[in-house]
């Protein structure tokens, strides 16, 4: 019997390592339509800076009470329109297999500084398309939600020079991947641009809404100085992302689309979550070896070791 346990434990803790990454990863994913259900109810209105491009010169409104407990969920934008549709298309769509793709990918991003720049390289690419698309296009939908404050390719490219140096743009290519990734995006623009708005969706309120979590991730298992080639996941301009995405679903709400157009948005958003899986599967760090460094440096934190 005794032999019998000893070779059985060693089974269980393998099988138990990819329930301890999507255990952990679940918390900290940037896809926001999973974890960003928490947030609720009206907020205060966002400042100037916040303003997309459609309206950077109008005043800004009042500030909003937040709603009294017990108001109905129909005060929430999360709860109706568009954004409820988001959400839940979204949700449900995704297969177990699928998510752990996706978080077992993240890990692997922080295996290693290496697998991480990759990681950042590949987004680099993606957001050049994003970003460029939204800046010409003429579709007012899309120009609504392009809030200036979630832009990020500045801040990858902060990122791209602490990780390669000053002469970074030489030594980065795209990868089959980030390749496709940022074809699709261009299709769209050129074709049916209001599906920007799935792109808007899945990546830009994902990263604010995990962004700080996951930065903190990365500098703990890459061993970074704070801020040090994380500036992707900081949100500046952004003091509370509650009271904006709030903002964001408001007016994407708003939007005159039709019941067509609002289910080929949720469409793409499914698609953009599948091409975040691609991204991820290139990468060739140690899932197991993120953990661990996580697990740690939060114990070295714990003993004022850190």
């Amino acid at each position: 019997m005794t032999a019998h346990v000893g070779q059985s434990m060693p089974l269980r803790r393998r099988a138990a390592r990819p329930l301890l990454i999507v255990g952990a990863a679940m918390m900290a994913l940037p896809l926001c339509w999973r974890a960003g259900a928490g947030f609720a109810g009206a907020a205060t209105a966002p400042p100037l800076g916040w303003q997309s491009a459609t309206a950077r010169h109008a005043e800004p409104a009042a500030v909003a009470e937040r709603p009294a407990a017990g108001q109905e969920l129909t005060d929430n934008p999360r709860k109706q329109g568009l954004a409820l549709m988001l959400d839940d298309g979204t949700r449900k769509s995704h297969s177990m297999a699928e998510n752990t793709q996706f978080v077992t990918g993240f890990f692997k991003g922080l295996g290693d500084k290496a697998s991480f720049s990759q990681l950042v390289a590949s987004l680099y690419f993606v957001y050049e398309a994003m970003e460029t698309a939204f800046e010409t296009t003429a579709d007012q939908q899309v120009r609504t939600l392009d809030y200036p404050a979630l832009r990020r390719l500045a801040a990858i490219e902060e990122d791209l020079a602490y990780f390669y140096g000053p002469d970074w743009r030489s030594q980065i290519q795209p990868t089959a991947g980030a390749r496709l990734y940022a074809e699709r995006v261009a299709k769209v623009a050129a074709e049916s641009p209001e599906l920007l708005i799935a792109h808007q969706y899945t990546r830009y309120l994902g990263d604010l809404f995990g962004g700080q979590m996951m930065g903190g991730m990365a500098e703990k298992s890459l061993g970074l100085e704070s801020g040090s080639g994380t500036s992707f996941y900081r949100f500046r301009d952004i003091p509370d992302p509650m009271a904006f995405i709030t903002e964001w679903y408001t007016k994407l709400n708003a939007l005159e689309l039709s019941t067509a157009e609002k289910e080929a948005i949720v469409d793409e958003a499914n698609l953009v979550f599948r091409l975040n899986i691609e991204i991820f599967e290139e990468l060739e760090g140690s899932p197991f070896a993120a953990v661990w460094q996580l697990f740690s440096s939060s114990v070295r934190s714990s003993l004022g070791l850190a």
